[in-house]
């Protein structure tokens, strides 16, 4: 009930602080019914649509934000990283950690595309290197 009086207020209020503009509605109203109403129409659509434009907005970071949930799900993240922490900086990197094989070792994955050149025989010159020790 109190939203209703709030609402007539806001109304009260707008009406104080433009008489001149009030006044031509109304006349609009009495004199030319079906432009006040087109212009009536005119806001409500706009009303609309700024209510409509952050609630599809909400929606579509809703429908993201679980499609990220079944992407990272798939590759194996809980979203509770090492010892029941979430994905704060401590618990991924502990959690990657234990995923890797000992430090320092180095893995090569080969794919069949890797044998095809990619750029071309004419492009550049091959230059030559010599390693130098500093004595």
């Amino acid at each position: 009930m109190n939203w209703i009086f709030a609402i007539i207020d806001a109304i009260v209020e707008w009406i104080r602080r433009n008489p001149l503009t009030f006044i031509l509605l109304v006349m609009l109203a009495v004199f030319v019914p079906s432009a006040f109403g087109a212009i009536l129409i005119a806001i409500a659509v706009a009303a609309l649509l700024l209510l409509a434009i952050p609630i599809f907005g909400i929606l579509k970071l809703r429908r993201i934000s679980k499609k990220m949930e079944e992407q990272a799900h798939q590759q194996g993240f809980s979203g509770q990283g090492f010892g029941g922490q979430g994905f704060g900086r401590q618990g991924f990197t502990q959690e990657r950690r234990t995923r890797t094989s000992n430090e320092g070792e180095v893995r090569v994955y080969s794919t069949d595309e890797a044998t095809e050149k990619r750029v071309s025989d004419k492009v550049g010159e091959y230059v030559d290197f010599e390693e130098v020790k500093n004595k």
